[in-house]
């Protein structure tokens, strides 16, 4: 069934096409990913697909009574319209109005006292249907799943962050009840633990959603199909990211194919056409002519479907000394470090001169405060860092800053390195500044902008240690890919924290994974996400209070039972293998009782309201108090863990 059907819509700002003559449709159970360069037109599209902006040209069609819901993804467009974080104003409203319905029919009678019980018995009907007696626990489990600690959710709205409010407003988004669901960059702000999380409950809710995201990995797992924008068209594309890219490269593989045949074939039908020509076969020739025209007319229909490359390509400058590529840049030994609790201890490791580091963690597990150690920002509590060779370092952190931002984006970089004046415009060029970006002072650049500009000075500084703080935070797709391709050819070490899976997978040698309070080295992303897991089957604790339970949230602190300890640490492998096994056995059993019955849960909601008797209601009582239950024993259970 059709939710959403658009035909040849378009839209231009100022002049500048940015949606060209889409036609498209969204199924029920579609998961889209959306993607395109920034400034493609993504969330123009999904401002037209939820009714906000109207295109100029062409309809968009939407089934009878589809209920639309919005995740946006500025923090400051978020307004919960409450101080506190648990608060539903919905279902406050509706308390408000119950109350007044239960004075007014204290009071009335007759038909008035009527009148005002039905309205009473409407929305009552509404408010228990809309899972208010659950809403703030299921909304506490969804905030931790997001990485929020029950200290963070205790707090006023107001005084949260602005990457812990947006994590509230998703926890709140993924309550709603809706048709469609448009998130726009629901990553963003989200930790490794976060991440997956998501990307469990979105698969698991069979719902119909369209994400704009850059996290590949992210789109690997939840999309069914691709809608990429690019130069104003739609391609659409049935599979998962990696999917999409393979069959966009065996299209445009078969189109140059094609085009060299074409021009192959246009080259001999003019050799033809002049040979007619020079025997005066004048019918022939005008014959060969028209074919010739059919062919040219065909070749450039082609070139015109073919999509303009990006003229970007990320570069480092390296260092021209050749030096020993194995020898040791920097050893870590036995580092500790606590700040209110323990993040690591005793950590020990070594970086060579061609290493790339992928250093990997849960939200608040250390890991800026490892990189600050490494850099001689700060000190640690225990231990020491040993450098060979005084080996150069370029830092790049999550927030770029610039010394004189009033400068513009040529005079900056021009004063920073002075080069010719051809060498800096193509520098910058290739980091995606057009002549008018150029004339841009830095003050009035976009995240993104400024971004890249900051890469362009780190790439510039042939250092033979890099440390990178999220260097994919404001890029798309293709500049990650290009950076992927920058550090990979790379002649020196690369430290790297980042939550984007794919750049890690690609850009990364070896992994530095936080497991406890230990950092230890992987090969693959996936061999520190089970290490992790592992330990925290063992580990968790969670605790039940005022109707909120706390599970795995990567910067909560996790209370450990040392008599548990004790008792493992006695057993012998094989003892503790099976120990393992009956737990997990026990773990997973309960899991499948919670899913039953969360399954009912939503069965019950999203039913007809007119087709339900009392007796639902009462039965719909009893399901939620069994769900707590297990709840509680599943918590429970992870204690023991």
């Amino acid at each position: 069934m059709s939710l959403v059907v658009a035909r040849h819509i378009s839209k231009a700002y100022q002049g500048r096409t940015v949606l060209d003559d889409l036609s498209f449709s969204i199924e029920r159970g579609d998961r889209i990913g959306l993607t395109g360069i920034n400034g493609s037109g993504k969330t123009t599209l999904m401002g037209i697909i939820r009714g906000a902006i109207q295109p100029d040209t062409g309809t968009i069609l939407r089934a009878s009574s589809l209920l639309v819901s919005y995740l946006d993804q500025r923090p400051l467009a978020i307004d919960l319209g409450t101080s506190d974080v648990l608060e539903n104003t919905r279902f406050t409203e509706m308390e408000h109005r119950m109350k007044v319905f239960e004075r007014d029919m204290e009071r009335l009678e007759g038909d008035a006292l009527k009148n005002v019980t039905e309205a009473y018995s409407r929305v009552q009907t509404v408010y228990e249907a809309s899972g208010v007696y659950d809403y703030r626990a299921r909304l506490a489990r969804a905030l931790a799943g997001l990485g929020l600690s029950n200290d963070q959710i205790d707090q006023p709205y107001e005084t949260l962050s602005g990457g812990e409010k947006m994590r509230v407003a998703l926890g709140r988004f993924l309550l709603q009840k809706s048709d469609l669901m448009l998130l726009d960059e629901p990553t963003n702000h989200l930790d490794l633990d976060g991440l997956e999380w998501l990307q469990t409950h979105l698969v698991s809710t069979n719902g119909t959603m369209m994400i704009v995201s850059h996290d590949r990995w992210f789109l690997d797992h939840v999309c069914t199909s691709i809608f990429e924008l690019e130069s104003g068209k739609i391609y659409i594309y049935q599979g998962n990211y990696s999917a999409s890219r393979e069959r966009k490269r065996a299209i445009e593989e078969n189109r140059d194919r094609t085009l060299e045949r074409l021009e192959t074939e246009i080259k001999r039908q003019d050799a033809v056409t002049q040979t007619m020509l020079s025997h005066r076969k004048m019918k022939s020739y005008h014959s060969r002519e028209k074919v010739v025209r059919k062919l040219k007319d065909e070749m450039q229909a082609l070139r015109d479907q073919k999509n303009p490359k990006r003229r970007m390509s990320f570069s480092i400058v390296s260092s021209p000394d050749k030096k020993d590529m194995n020898r040791v840049l920097l050893e870590v030994e036995n580092l500790s470090l606590a700040y209110e609790r323990k993040l690591f201890q005793s950590v020990s490791f070594h970086i060579r001169a061609q290493d790339r580091v992928a250093l990997l963690g849960s939200n608040g597990c250390g890991k800026t405060s490892l990189l600050h150690i490494l850099l001689g920002r700060r000190e640690a509590d225990d231990g020491h860092i040993r450098l060979f060779g005084d080996p150069s370092i370029a830092f790049m952190g999550q927030t770029a800053t610039f010394d004189d931002e009033s400068l513009t984006v040529y005079s900056w970089l021009a004063k920073s390195f002075p080069r010719t004046e051809t060498a800096i415009r193509s520098r910058l060029a290739q980091y995606g500044f057009r002549e008018e970006s150029m004339i841009k002072r830095i003050e009035s650049l976009s995240g993104g902008e400024r971004h890249r500009l900051n890469l362009c000075s780190l790439l510039e500084q042939a250092p033979d240690l890099m440390v990178l703080d999220e260097p994919t935070n404001h890029l798309d797709i293709e500049s990650r890919h290009l950076l992927e391709e920058a550090l990979t050819s790379f002649k020196g070490a690369v430290v790297i924290v980042s939550h984007d899976r794919a750049f890690i997978q690609a850009a990364s040698t070896r992994i530095l994974g936080f497991v406890g309070t230990s950092i230890l080295p992987f090969d693959r992303y996936e061999d520190w996400r089970d290490a992790a897991l592992d330990f925290h089957a063992n580990q968790i604790s969670a605790s039940s209070l005022t109707g909120k339970e706390e599970y795995f949230s990567g910067d909560a602190t996790h209370r450990q039972d040392e008599q548990n300890d004790a008792d493992k640490r006695s057993m012998n492998p094989a003892e503790l293998r099976r120990a393992r096994a009956e737990y997990r056995q026990r773990v997973a059993t309960i899991e499948e009782a919670i899913h039953s019955h969360e399954s009912e849960r939503e069965a019950f909601e999203n039913a007809d309201l007119t087709t339900r008797k009392p007796e639902d209601y009462e039965a719909y009582a009893i399901l939620l108090s069994d769900l707590e239950q297990l709840y509680k024993s599943y918590f429970s259970l992870l204690e023991e863990g």
